[in-house]
């Protein structure tokens, strides 16, 4: 039987590609180094662009959200979307709130 990629499996292959970026963009593969690449990172996820925001480190990778229902007798997603977690992130001036040093 033939089964289509769960969201796990997304999650690891963009987790790849987030390293894969990294170890391009960081000079060395020190510690600090590597955490300064972190800063801005971008990369392309199977669902679209993602980025470690330079302020806090968070990353903008979205979800899908929708509502759950019973379908055939089994879990499933109703009036689902996908929404991007860049629109769902705090504002940087909130984040300088919470996090002085930012």
């Amino acid at each position: 039987m033939e089964r289509l990629p769960r969201l796990g499996s997304v999650v690891g292959y963009d987790t790849v590609m987030a390293i894969a970026a990294l170890l391009k963009k960081a000079p060395a593969l020190e510690t600090e180094p590597l955490v300064d690449a972190m800063a801005g990172l971008q990369f392309q996820s199977v669902l679209g662009p993602v980025e470690f925001r330079a302020i806090d480190h968070q990353s903008t990778m979205g979800a899908f959200v929708g509502r759950t229902v019973l379908k055939n007798g089994k879990g499933a997603m109703a009036d689902w979307r996908y929404a991007d977690g860049k629109d769902y992130l705090p504002a940087d001036e909130v984040v300088r709130t919470l996090r002085p040093q930012a």
